[in-house]
């Protein structure tokens, strides 16, 4: 059975967690029937990530030993991601497509993973989320109703834009889509220009008819979701290396049996090294194919966005004020 967003808001809402998963509490934690969790992604079904989370899923299922079942759905098919972070966090059979930014309203310190010009390489994401540091984020996140399963390397952030981009001073005035987010704010902050809100399903319209001008994000998305049409030009700002998290409920994973904690757990924590390496040759297949559709790519001076991106946990006074000097110490 295939629900809507309308028809699956209505039925948590209701109360109706267990039985959109098919199976009463005691088939749960029986493991009688395979538990069913709907997998709500960001990216579309062109997207080349989507056909890595349907492989996500599949190891899942395959590691359970028949107690879980994964259906993937592209394109916020469920729910913007907000809205489903937080229907989650109350029980939601879901597992959500996110990032560290999405968990700032519950811990802080999580958005810093997404701070502009912090992590300088992929390699940075599996050591920082494997630290004892983001280890004490994460519990203090589960006591809030959220397990984070994986964390993976997404590509490294350009921006997409009606002009070229050089310096910092080059964006001034330029209406730049970022997500609704006080850390994606943030970094649309030390790219310059205006920032513009704009949910993800609504990014190519926006661009299209004025109300951005321009757009970041890795280049394979760039081109999955067809923004490339919009703009012509991509500076090599290389501001972010960005972080997909796959999120679920906590109170849902306490119920599930043991084979089912354990394939979560596993594939989730080992899905890091084995995205990585698939997402850069990706990221080289996609600059190729955006410059055969005429994209122009332009190198950027990154000195004055480097320097707008120290200032970034002033921006943050909830932070710990040691945050990014343990970070550093954590990276190396």
């Amino acid at each position: 059975m295939t629900l809507t967003r309308k028809e699956f808001l209505k039925t948590f809402a209701l109360g109706g967690a267990a039985a959109m998963t098919g199976l009463s509490a005691p088939a749960i934690l029986h493991a009688q029937t395979p538990t069913l969790l709907r997998l709500n992604l960001v990216v579309n079904n062109q997207d080349p990530t989507f056909a890595m989370w349907q492989d996500f899923g599949n190891r899942i299922e395959e590691a359970s030993e028949g107690t879980l079942k994964v259906e993937v759905y592209p394109n916020e098919q469920l729910g913007k991601t907000v809205d489903m972070i937080e229907a989650v966090s109350r029980g939601a059979p879901i597992l959500q497509d996110g990032d560290p930014t999405h968990y700032y309203n519950y811990v802080p310190e999580f958005a810093s993973m997404m701070a502009p010009f912090l992590l300088q390489k992929p390699d940075d994401i599996v050591t920082l989320w494997n630290s004892d540091l983001v280890a004490g984020w994460e519990k203090t996140l589960q006591s809030k109703g959220l397990r984070v399963l994986t964390m993976t390397y997404f590509g490294t952030q350009q921006l997409l834009s009606a002009r070229q981009v050089h310096v910092r001073d080059d964006t001034a005035g330029m209406k730049i889509r970022n997500a609704p987010t006080k850390m994606w704010n943030e970094v649309g902050r030390v790219l310059g220009g205006n920032i513009t809100n704009t949910a993800f399903s609504e990014v190519y319209s926006a661009l299209s008819q004025g109300v951005a001008d321009g757009a970041f994000a890795p280049l394979p998305m760039l081109y999955a979701s067809r923004w490339y049409e919009t703009q012509p030009y991509i500076s090599l700002t290389g501001h972010l290396m960005s972080i997909t998290s796959i999120t679920m409920s906590q109170a849902l994973y306490e119920k599930l049996p043991e084979p089912a904690q354990r394939a979560l757990d596993e594939v989730g924590r080992g899905y890091t090294a084995i995205r990585q390496p698939q997402m850069e040759a990706v990221e080289l297949e996609y600059r190729k194919k955006l410059e055969d559709a005429g994209i122009v790519f332009n190198e950027v001076d990154r000195a004055s966005f480097m320097a707008a991106a120290a200032d970034t946990p002033k921006q943050f006074p909830e932070w710990r004020p040691d945050l990014y000097e343990q970070i550093n110490k954590i990276l190396g």
